[in-house]
């Protein structure tokens, strides 16, 4: 007898756990399915041309890809920072650490990133002694800077004084 009373409570508090874990589980999946709103969207009006990708981080660490973006975007509220943009031509920025800009994305206004083309050519000059040390960079309109994935083709220079040529060459990437 002893033995049928132990099965009988055994069975009662397996029946017992099965119910509380079910109803437990039940309670996760519905908070998860609750929990999963569909966040504010915002838009983000790109200011520059020739976009091919895009890809911008946000606070959170998610990261949103565009390829071939609209002029306009849809993004979810928050605050973004770009990570990359690639242009027509093969024209790259990687912006790891140098923009420190974030772009805050809100439902009731259009935010505005200025990136990519018209590019602008700078060269910066510094002399030390009879030596020129010349930086060359290649800025996209929110002062971006770029490289081009093709090095067969790097940029060349060429120095005047006065109406005479006295050098010139190609500048090395990196």
């Amino acid at each position: 007898m002893a033995f049928g009373q132990n099965v009988k409570y055994r069975l009662a508090y397996l029946f017992v756990a099965i119910v509380i874990l079910f109803g437990t589980g039940f309670c996760l999946c519905y908070a998860q399915e609750t929990s999963k709103q569909p966040a504010e969207m915002g838009e983000l009006k790109l200011e520059g041309k020739y976009i091919e990708r895009l890809i911008l981080r946000c606070r959170d660490g998610q990261t949103e890809r565009f390829d071939q973006p609209a002029e306009i975007i849809k993004l979810p509220a928050g605050e973004y920072q770009l990570m990359e943009s690639r242009l027509k031509g093969g024209y790259t920025c990687y912006a790891s650490g140098s923009n420190k800009d974030w772009i805050k994305i809100a439902a009731d206004k259009q935010a505005e990133l200025k990136v990519g083309a018209p590019l602008t050519k700078t060269l910066d000059v510094k002399r030390q002694g009879r030596v020129l040390q010349l930086d060359y960079k290649l800025l996209g309109m929110g002062g971006e800077s770029y490289t081009n994935a093709d090095r067969s083709k790097p940029p060349t220079f060429t120095v005047y004084k006065a109406d005479k040529e006295i050098a010139s060459g190609k500048f090395e990437f990196g």
